[in-house]
């Protein structure tokens, strides 16, 4: 499947460093991977551990076994205040997927039963919850951290492109005592 990604995000208002980053990657083989990350708190420490996740995801193998991909990710985040996520791998029709805490996901022309996994990545998660599914028509997924309200528009923003779509979601949804990021990939 065709993969196309955009993301807007913006720190917590009269700070500089953003706890919240987006994370895209595509490798030769044609998997995707994308990612929010959400370090606890907001500020340069929650910076740091969502930047360790970041690098984790840059290096990372995406043909590793999932579950791998998740452990590597919480030993990376380590020494670090942690951070909640979501990330999914996309190759073909197929598309797994982890939450850790408050990052949430939603999917628009698909049914993806991705349950949050309890915990802080990088200090304590019980179990991942993986949810593996088959995507058998063209979806747009949103990934958003706390720091955006619920977006109960969104499904008004299935025919905008997914920046225009971003964009609009964090001026109308963002929190502005939280850093706040917003992702929206079409899987077609």
């Amino acid at each position: 499947m065709k993969m196309n990604v955009a993301h807007a995000s913006l720190p917590k208002t009269g700070e500089k460093a953003n706890g919240d980053q987006p994370f895209v990657r595509r490798d030769e083989d044609g998997r995707n991977l994308i990612a929010v990350f959400d370090g606890l708190g907001h500020g340069y420490e929650a910076q740091l551990a969502a930047l360790a996740g970041v690098r984790f995801l840059g290096e990372t193998r995406l043909d590793a076994p999932f579950e791998e991909l998740m452990q590597g990710l919480h030993q990376s985040l380590r020494g670090t205040r942690g951070a909640a996520i979501t990330v999914c791998v996309n190759s073909g029709a197929e598309l797994t997927a982890c939450s850790v805490g408050n990052v949430e996901m939603r999917a628009m022309g698909a049914d993806i039963p991705l349950i949050p996994s309890a915990g802080i990545l990088g200090v304590r998660v019980q179990r991942f919850r993986v949810c593996r599914t088959i995507l058998e028509s063209p979806c747009r997924l949103l990934i958003f951290s706390d720091g955006i309200s619920n977006p109960t528009s969104a499904a008004g923003c299935e025919k905008l492109s997914p920046q225009v779509a971003c964009d609009g979601l964090l001026q109308r949804h963002r929190r502005t005592y939280d850093d706040a990021t917003v992702l929206i990939a079409d899987l077609e």
